[in-house]
């Protein structure tokens, strides 16, 4: 087999669509190279990507050189992509390339646009959905308060902020598709199954994301929305060493198991809350700087 064949080879079993940064792509489709020919060298990733014989390629990897659009059309046409893997593979190398909020959100629904069309199975594509709205995870959890009302004007008008009747009855049909909803023979009504959605690796980088983004935005309104008494919103800044961060993640995760199990403990419920947790630095790391 020809390089350039073992090339589009390897490409088409490392699908772009399931990565958000094109460095780590690229380094996936390297090393599944490497494995197969020993003697591969980034030298040689360059080339066949049509690039000269340099370390170019190993540059851009290590985040050491950014990736242009131009230099994006290049691999896209050397890795033999398909037309929708090429749109979110050059979309991706631009939404990684901008600073702008508002520009990053419009190349973000794009990511997600093209990532939904790549999906295969129908599983995927309602797992992708529940994440992408926040009020299908909102909907589900009223599903355990009395207030639950399965007729879609009544339940979007419970929601804050509100949503459309017509957003509620699809959300009420993908819970059912997903097993969380399931009509109780009995009384012919919606009961919820106290079951969690998981995502696979087909889906789950780019559902997640997409779904805190929505709840840092909903918990941003809470601010001016939402009175004082019903909501708690702080933040703290710290220095600490940067070797304590493993520590600090693993605190968060134990409140957060906390008040989950709190939550599924309670056996009458009566409204829904969201709570955020953010860690993120705002000072580069000694990493970064030394890179």
């Amino acid at each position: 087999m020809s390089r350039q064949k073992l090339l589009h080879t390897i490409a088409s079993r490392v699908p772009v669509t399931r990565y958000l940064d094109y460095r780590e792509y690229l380094q996936a489709v390297y090393l599944a190279l490497k494995q197969e020919l020993e003697s591969y060298s980034y030298l040689s990733f360059a080339e066949d990507l049509g690039f000269s014989k340099t370390n170019v390629v190993h540059l851009i990897i290590k985040g050491k050189r950014p990736l242009t659009g131009k230099a994006a059309d290049r691999i896209s046409s050397a890795l033999d992509m398909r037309a929708n893997e090429r749109k979110y593979f050059e979309q991706l190398v631009s939404f990684q390339n901008s600073h702008d909020p508002i520009e990053r959100e419009v190349m973000m629904q794009n990511l997600l646009h093209y990532k939904t069309k790549d999906v295969q199975s129908e599983a995927s594509h309602d797992q992708l959905e529940f994440f992408t709205e926040w009020y299908n995870v909102a909907i589900y959890e009223l599903a355990f308060t009395p207030y639950f009302n399965e007729d879609t004007k009544e339940l979007a008008g419970l929601l804050t902020p509100r949503i459309r009747p017509e957003q509620a009855r699809k959300s009420l049909e993908l819970l059912q598709r997903l097993n969380l909803l399931h009509k109780d023979e009995t009384s012919g009504r919606l009961v919820p199954q106290r079951r969690r959605v998981s995502t696979g690796d087909e889906i789950a980088s780019l559902a997640i994301i997409r779904y805190h983004q929505k709840m840092i935005d909903l918990g941003k309104e809470s601010l001016t929305s939402v009175e004082a008494s019903l909501r708690d919103i702080s933040a703290i800044s710290i220095a600490i060493p940067e070797e304590k961060l493993p520590e600090l993640k693993k605190e968060i995760s134990a409140l957060r198991k906390k008040l989950l199990s709190m939550a599924e403990q309670e056996t009458n419920p009566d409204a829904v809350y969201q709570v955020n947790f953010q860690l993120f630095p705002l000072s580069r790391q000694k990493a970064r700087r030394s890179s």
